[in-house]
């Protein structure tokens, strides 16, 4: 069966205009905005948390700090995560995910060099 029309999000006489990323659900119609429920039930007894989008001048500031120093700690956490307008946690996490993929690159390289040279490892 095809969807029916979308109704405005739930939290319309709060919000206002449905925002661009509100979603749809299944074939309810209804429209869930993150304002109202920032977190979604997955299953029973786990919450999935709502990705968080960053725009484009936070990305460039946080690479800029990243570039900087790699680990972001107290005070220097707390003063970026209210400048961008982010919470200490997404900040943390960033940087947490920012490492890791980091390390990944890092390796990459060492291994094509080792190519370069005749001397790669089998990857694992």
């Amino acid at each position: 069966p095809a969807p029916g029309p979308l109704l405005p999000p739930l939290c319309a006489p709060a919000c206002g205009v449905p925002p661009a990323w509100a979603a749809r659900l299944g074939a309810t119609g209804f429209l869930i905005s993150k304002c109202c429920f920032p977190l979604f039930k997955a299953k029973p007894g786990k919450v999935k948390r709502v990705r968080t989008i960053f725009s484009s001048e936070q990305l460039a500031r946080l690479e800029q700090e990243f570039a900087r120093q790699q680990y972001l700690v107290g005070q220097e956490r707390c003063l970026l995560a209210s400048s961008l307008r982010l919470t200490e946690e997404q900040v943390k996490v960033w940087f947490q995910n920012r490492r890791i993929k980091w390390r990944k690159q890092s390796l990459e390289q060492q291994q094509a060099k080792l190519a370069k040279m005749g001397l790669a490892t089998p990857q694992r």
